[in-house]
């Protein structure tokens, strides 16, 4: 019976101990603003740190920073750039399904992820 115990006890730790544990993508406000989990390092990073290291994963960035887009026939699927708004603010992009879209957007992050930096306006300029 204590075996039991003992054992059920420990499952019931290692349970608690994975519902807890933060998932890529996964948001926290800091003193600082926020920091994001990401699983390559499995810690607390700037977003910006995030959008690097997911940029690299995806062999990039292709074209850069850039304050104007590639040409369209030039551009290939998965294809990445860091767009630079004309106030200096940056957002991350990937050529995904024959359009350029916010690299947040295509991993299914956070919405505060979604408008970090320059991604809450790049598309209005």
């Amino acid at each position: 019976m204590i075996r039991k115990c003992t054992l059920f006890f420990a499952l019931s730790l290692v349970s608690l101990t994975t519902l807890s544990a933060p998932e890529h993508g996964d948001i926290r406000e800091t003193k600082s603003g926020i920091e994001a989990w990401h699983r390559t390092v499995s810690g607390w990073i700037s977003p910006d740190e995030f959008f690097l290291i997911e940029i690299k994963r995806l062999r990039g960035p292709t074209y850069g920073t850039v304050e104007n887009y590639p040409p369209y026939d030039s551009v290939h699927e998965w294809d990445t750039l860091i767009d630079r708004l004309p106030d200096g603010r940056e957002c991350p992009m990937v050529f995904f399904h024959e359009r350029w879209r916010r690299l947040p957007d295509v991993l299914g992050l956070d919405e505060r992820l979604r408008n970090y930096g320059g991604c809450m306006d790049v598309f209005r300029v």
